[in-house]
């Protein structure tokens, strides 16, 4: 399914043509074949006249300038000019935004457009399309137009030297373009870097700091521990199949697939319990970012793809956290198998136990000062939302 996007991006290229008084990029400049076409002069004159045509564009920009005196103007004819006689060939881009997207993002308020942050998001796409194709001897030029619904912006762009046969660029070019576009006129990077602290600094940062299998577990949640010691059982089952190299045993790796589902289901037991509010703002937040992808880009597959891929991330920092936690185990009860296991049966069961207690124990100690941490910043943010909306 699919809606209308924020943005979207057409894109061709014209090769010249080979003889001398042929026209060059005609196809491209169909729309000043029209009865009110001004004259015959040089394609990319009349190009640039278009582009600049008040009743239409504010006037060109390039990569320097927002707006071209006279003489930087004429330079600019020349480059294209040049460049054309050169055999360079001519790409074409247009920028198409849908103005109620424009006015949710404050580019379009009250019909005034923002020029300035359009100028900059094309500026943004064009040269990071530009080093994706090593296009290094490329210059180009844009121009914001008002004259139809839907207000966008024309890209031309040639090559000056070093001038390539062939005029397709990859596919994800034009993506980062388009990626470019919405990012720089939607700056979600403070809402991301949320979902990314949630489960990095808060969540993962929990858990490493705090074993499973410790005494306040057993005592409150023992359904919690005992998931982990099957899990534990299961991952020695399979320890003389895992690489020597344990630094190795990792989620994703083939060897735990057997494990990933056993994984994840103490990862939701593990949240329900420490972070049920923080997890669920964290999907809150989420179907947020899925809204804004569905929204610009107007692909829901896309979209979902972007919630997978975030869940994702959260199961796998946590499944490599917990198999951290199984590897260390797994060290110190090698180490008292090489020193010698008591033989006592009682005894034997009390040193086991002693090593769960001593190893993922002492680290307990770092609890209070974990959650007084998370506490104290939750604090710190709330103060600047309300100094922020004036509370």
């Amino acid at each position: 399914m699919r809606e209308t996007p924020g943005v979207v991006i057409k894109s061709k290229f014209k090769v010249p043509g080979t003889k001398k008084k042929s026209r060059r990029y005609t196809t491209y400049l169909d729309y000043i074949n029209r009865p009110d076409a001004k004259d015959s002069r040089e394609q990319f004159e009349t190009y640039h006249d278009y582009m600049e045509d008040e009743t239409k564009s504010s006037g060109l920009f390039t990569r320097e300038d927002d707006r071209l005196n006279d003489e930087k103007r004429r330079a600019v004819r020349d480059i294209f000019k040049h460049a054309q006689e050169n055999g360079s060939i001519l790409w074409q881009d247009v920028i198409s935004f849908d103005n109620t997207w424009l006015r949710e993002t404050g580019v379009l308020h009250d019909d005034l457009v923002d020029e300035k942050r359009l100028i900059q998001a094309t500026r943004n796409a064009v040269e990071a399309m530009l080093q994706k194709e090593k296009m290094v001897h490329a210059y180009w030029t844009g121009a914001v137009h008002y004259n139809t619904d839907n207000i966008h912006v024309h890209v031309g762009i040639v090559e000056t030297s070093h001038i390539r046969e062939r005029g397709k660029r990859k596919p994800k070019s034009i993506e980062l373009m388009k990626s470019k576009v919405i990012h720089s006129l939607a700056d979600r990077t403070k809402e991301q870097e949320k979902l990314n602290a949630f489960i990095r600094d808060e969540l993962v940062a929990h858990k490493r700091n705090r074993k499973i299998p410790t005494l306040p577990n057993r005592v409150l949640h023992p359904e919690l521990v005992r998931q982990f010691k099957d899990i534990y059982e299961r991952f020695k089952d399979i320890y003389e199949r895992l690489p020597e190299d344990k630094r190795q045993w990792r989620y994703n790796m083939n060897g735990m697939q057997p494990l990933r589902e056993s994984l994840d289901r103490l990862t939701d037991r593990y949240i329900d319990i420490h972070f049920k509010s923080e997890f669920q703002a964290f999907n809150e937040r989420l179907e947020q970012e899925v809204s804004f992808h569905r929204r610009s880009y107007g692909d829901t597959e896309k979209a979902e793809r972007y919630r997978t891929t975030k869940r994702q991330d959260l199961y796998t920092r946590m499944g490599n956290a917990i198999l951290s936690e199984m590897r260390d185990l797994s060290k110190e009860q090698a180490t008292v198998e090489k020193n010698g296991a008591p033989k006592h049966p009682v005894r034997r069961a009390f040193n086991q136990q002693k090593i769960f207690k001593e190893s993922l124990y002492r680290i307990e100690r770092h609890m209070n000062d974990e959650f007084e941490h998370l506490k104290n910043q939750r604090a710190f943010e709330q103060l600047e939302r309300d100094i922020e909306y004036g509370k």
